[in-house]
């Protein structure tokens, strides 16, 4: 046998392999579902009562104080992350500062 022909032989062999194991794979699902089938719930366990709670004005003032602080957090950090320069610039930080000194 050639190499060309050993390498098809080979891959033949590992496709064959792959496509039984997932068909072994699934004839088990398959399997499972037919042993536990899925239990039917009766509308009548899932009807809730819905309870409305007023809230204060005030909460919602705080809730737009966080959104607000969250989308100038995401403006800062899209606005850093466009100067690709600037970190290699600044030189190594702190931590790795640190790192160094601990080696000596």
């Amino acid at each position: 046998m050639s190499d060309m022909q050993t390498g098809l032989m080979i891959s033949v062999v590992g496709l064959v392999i792959t496509f039984s194991a997932l068909l072994i794979f699934i004839g088990v699902m398959v399997l499972l579902q037919k042993l536990f089938p899925v239990k039917k719930v009766e509308q009548t366990e899932l009807v809730q009562e819905e309870i409305i709670v007023p809230t204060p004005a005030k909460d919602n003032t705080r809730d737009e104080e966080i959104a607000a602080a969250l989308a100038a957090v995401t403006y800062l950090r899209a606005r850093q992350s466009g100067q690709l320069g600037t970190t290699l610039l600044s030189g190594p930080g702190p931590y790795r500062t640190l790192k160094m000194v601990d080696r000596r």
